[in-house]
């Protein structure tokens, strides 16, 4: 059990180093020798201490807590990427606490927020956040890492999927299966997510020879796939391919072709979404899909923090990690 009186100086004392180095000892990124951290570590499991988090933030000015914006959680992507994430970040030896901002005049009790905790790193994986929140977070002292983004501003780090290759594989892989007339739908207008990926698509198809047989306007939820299948169903001429801009989208879309016209996949029509969510996987879905690398993205995203709290020092690195095509029968 632990010791609530057991405190620092006694850990120092037992492990013959003074109270800073026991700080630093569990601090992650702080510069201690390997054989120094274990004895003090070892020290203090022999004496049932655990060092109080809020305390040493509040005394170092520097927390091991690490503030994450969240996108909507109905869309399982995000909630993927926040356990993938939040598992990282403990891992190595960080403090999640999450937020969503709904609505957007959230922002400034949020930062305040995180403020009192003494975090020092933000990091925002919601796609459809307000165009000036960086810049109010950077304000107010803190640093911020996009997670599946971009910043095309520069200004901050970013850990992202490469989209835009995700988008091409997609494309060539209808291609190449023989695919002509093929249909690209569209993610939600002013998403960075949605321009990259349906750049890709055309970069892909252009450099197979091939003109979309038409670019329709969807978005990222089941109810705009479905729309996109009315639309298509309506139609005399149905396309060979289609390229849908995630996962969710492309579930609505095939069920309401299976319900309205009785479409088949891949019979009748190929179909790629994007994301790789565990429904995807489904056995009435078999979708294939673009597979983000989510779990590549939060390790280097936590690896990423722990300098950045260590130097303590703007980072604007940019890290792109590569997409990968899952196949299923949809396609």
């Amino acid at each position: 059990m632990p010791n609530d009186r057991v405190t620092s100086d006694d850990v120092a004392l037992r492990a013959g180093v003074s109270r800073s180095t026991v700080s630093r000892a569990f601090s992650p990124g702080r510069p201690v020798q390997e054989e120094t951290r274990q004895r003090i570590l070892r020290a203090a499991q022999e004496l049932g201490y655990h060092p109080n988090a809020l305390a040493q933030a509040l005394t170092s000015r520097r927390s091991q807590i690490v503030g994450i914006v969240m996108g909507e959680l109905s869309n399982p992507i995000h909630a993927v990427l926040h356990q993938s994430l939040s598992h990282a970040l403990q891992s190595n030896g960080f403090i999640p606490i999450s937020a969503q901002l709904s609505p957007p005049n959230d922002a400034d009790q949020m930062i305040a927020t995180f403020r009192q905790y003494q975090v020092n790193v933000i990091i925002l994986t919601s796609m459809n956040i307000p165009a000036d929140l960086v810049t109010r977070i950077q304000d107010a002292g803190l640093q911020v890492l996009l997670l599946n983004r971009v910043d095309e501003d520069g200004t901050t780090a970013s850990v992202s999927a490469d989209m835009n290759q995700g988008g091409l594989i997609a494309a060539r892989y209808l291609a190449d299966r023989g695919c002509r007339q093929i249909v690209i739908a569209q993610g939600p207008n002013g998403h960075w997510t949605s321009r990259a990926r349906f750049a890709g698509h055309l970069t892909g198809l252009e450099r197979m020879n091939i003109t979309p047989m038409d670019v329709l306007k969807g978005g990222y939820t089941y109810e705009d796939g479905a729309k996109v299948a009315d639309i298509l169903a309506a139609r005399r001429s149905l396309p060979d391919g289609i390229l849908c801009p995630n996962d969710l989208f492309a579930i609505g879309l095939m069920d309401r072709l299976r319900s309205s016209i009785g479409s088949r996949f891949p019979q009748d029509m190929r179909v790629i979404g994007f994301d790789d969510i565990p429904m995807a996987n489904w056995v009435g879905n078999q979708l294939t899909t673009i597979r983000l690398p989510v779990s590549a993205m939060a390790t280097r995203a936590a690896e990423l923090i722990a300098r950045i709290i260590a130097e303590q020092e703007p980072v604007h690195d940019r890290i792109w990690l590569p997409c990968r095509l899952t196949e299923r029968a949809s396609a």
